[in-house]
Formats: structure tokens, C-alpha cells, sequence
């Protein structure tokens, strides 16, 4: 089983986000998808993504990756993908 996932090992491989909300000194907490944060990483047409994504998010809890969303299409439903921290080791 893969270790955490880092920041510098996601924007290594995606590259910088094209959009951000909060940030890892944020004090203010959210919850999307069922998932809790205070940064929050978008990726539209993130490269090698290992999901096929065309958009991906990625939501952090301080330093700690909490988990991603993605979509495969502009108009397809966001749904929660479990296998980043796989990709990321195979993309490695």
C-alpha cells in the first residue's frame, strides 16, 4: 500500500493547481463530498491523470491529503476517486 500522499509529490506530477481555496494556515474548515478541509486544489485538464479526469480536485486537512473528486467531463457528476494515492506510485 502507497504511503501519504505529499503536496510536492502532486504538484510534481500535475503541476500547480489552476485554482485554490484556503490554504494550509487556514483556520476555517469545510466539508465537500463528505470530506473535511481547509485547502482545497482544482485541477481542469490535469495532466497524466491516472483516472482519466478532466477535472480534478484535491482536498487537504493542513499537510494532509483528505481525499480528491473528479469528473470526466464537463457535464459528467463529481465523484470521489480512491486511487490517487495508486496512480501516483505507478506514475512515480
Amino acid at each position: 500500500m502507497p504511503g501519504p500522499i505529499l503536496r510536492n509529490a502532486v504538484v510534481t506530477h500535475f503541476g500547480t493547481p489552476n485554482q485554490t481555496e484556503g490554504s494550509v494556515n487556514d483556520p476555517r474548515e469545510r466539508t465537500e463530498y463528505g470530506m473535511q478541509f481547509n485547502e482545497k486544489w482544482t485541477y481542469s485538464g490535469p495532466r497524466r491523470d491516472p483516472a482519466g479526469a478532466t477535472e480534478r480536485v484535491i482536498y487537504w486537512l493542513r499537510y494532509d491529503y483528505v481525499g480528491s473528486v473528479i469528473r470526466k467531463g464537463k457535464d459528467a457528476e463529481w465523484q470521489k476517486d480512491d486511487t490517487l494515492p495508486q496512480g501516483l506510485g505507478r506514475a512515480a
